[in-house]
């Protein structure tokens, strides 16, 4: 008896989460007919917020790629003094605030900064344009392919890297052969949680990129302007895009690692 009501209290909790998840979406997915969203997915402004978000949001991947798995890669295989402050640092743009991100990016990156004004004067504008939305994306989503990197090499079996090193290869060929090849699962992991976190990011990328229409908006803009200018409509469409393609790749990854592992 004990057992059937323990199990039944776990059962039900489950079902409050279901509920909590599925509810939410289910909404999402009623408010508004199928006719008025393909006549939305056809409106210059919803194409062209969709293209920025996709454009910008690809790009922050190969950068974190190329930027995070070095990084994940120190902290995972050497010990070495000031490693917990760089962990972190790696962790701590994920607990900031993305508007405090925003806003320390908006100053850096401003004329009124000393930075930000080299950066003028060399023609390199960073403030509403893309690489401002891109440079944005890439300091909230960045941290996700570190993490999730990092614990990828930790979990290889050490002895493997001494062979390989043993048997006289170099420390680049054993990382390029034999640990990305065995840390492919957490770096693809990593790469689609980064790319999700960048594809919806709002509160930084709005701060440094503003919400220029056809030029800056991206998705997650696009959702939060249409909506407060009561073009409910147009939001609704956007944020369904968003959650397709956040279950979509979710569930592409998940097929993918369990064929793998199977």
């Amino acid at each position: 008896m004990k057992k059937l009501s323990f199990d039944t209290a776990i059962s039900f909790i489950t079902g409050i989460f279901v509920c909590l998840i599925v509810l939410p979406m289910f909404a999402l997915f009623t408010a508004t007919s199928f006719g008025e969203l393909i006549n939305q997915f056809g409106s210059p402004l919803v194409l062209s917020a969709i293209a920025i978000s996709l454009e910008t949001s690809l790009i922050v991947v190969l950068l974190a790629l190329c930027l995070g798995i070095p990084v994940a890669y120190l902290l995972a295989m050497k010990d070495f003094k000031g490693k917990e402050i760089l962990d972190t640092l790696v962790d701590l743009p994920i607990c900031m605030p993305p508007l405090v991100a925003g806003l320390a990016l908006l100053i850096l990156l401003g004329g009124n900064n000393k930075f930000g004004s080299m950066l003028s004067n060399c023609g390199i504008d960073l403030i509403f344009s893309k690489k401002g939305i891109i440079i944005a994306q890439l300091f909230v989503s960045m941290p996700f392919l570190i993490k999730s990197a990092r614990g990828a090499f930790e979990s290889i079996n050490k002895n493997v890297t001494n062979a390989s090193l043993t048997l006289g290869a170099s420390k680049f060929y054993t990382f390029k052969k034999v640990l990305l090849p065995l840390a492919k699962n957490g770096i693809y992991a990593g790469m689609v949680m980064t790319w999700a976190r960048a594809l919806g990011e709002f509160g930084a990328t709005s701060m440094v990129a503003g919400c220029i229409p056809l030029k800056t908006e991206t998705m997650p803009v696009a959702i939060y302007q249409n909506a407060m200018s009561g073009e409910l409509t147009s939001s609704i469409a956007i944020a369904l895009l968003l959650l397709v393609f956040s279950f979509t790749s979710l569930l592409i990854f998940k097929s993918r690692v369990r064929g793998q592992t199977g």
